[in-house]
């Protein structure tokens, strides 16, 4: 009887102990996650709205437009590095598609109008992006026909 009582004692105590070790294991996915929610959007003390990571260092910059940080469309907005737009996340801010474009129109049906050799010209009291080399690239970065 004491050694049944003990063997019961003992399988209860291994599997709280195995069903703890399970709920407290993280997966890839959440690890990412956690380092994924590191990022946040703040506007610096110039004006400038920047992608930070948990050590208050700026990565890169987020798009401006209409005076503002870039939208989200279909579920990216535009940032900028080193000169160049790109696209990233627009709940993890990860970025999706390196900044690499001189002009990029925000995304529409899974596809976004960009171009590596574009002008912005003055239309009055706007600007506009001309280009001959227009081209259209998917959320994994592959060019697409229109």
């Amino acid at each position: 009887m004491k050694t049944t009582l003990h063997h019961i004692l003992l399988s209860l105590l291994v599997g709280v102990l195995l069903t703890g070790a399970a709920c407290t294991s993280t997966t890839d996915k959440e690890e990412k996650q956690t380092v994924t929610d590191s990022l946040v959007m703040e506007q610096v003390s110039d004006g400038k709205w920047v992608i930070m990571n948990s050590k208050k260092m700026a990565l890169y910059a987020v798009f401006v437009y209409d005076n503002g940080p870039d939208y989200a469309a279909d579920g990216l907005i535009r940032v900028v590095k080193n000169g160049k737009i790109g696209y990233a996340d627009a709940k993890t801010y990860e970025i999706v598609i390196e900044p690499q474009f001189d002009c990029a129109y925000p995304f529409e049906n899974g596809k976004a109008k960009v171009s590596t050799k574009c002008q912005t010209v003055k239309e009055g009291e706007y600007s506009v992006w001309k280009s001959d080399t227009w081209q259209y690239v998917d959320k994994n970065g592959k060019f697409q026909i229109k």
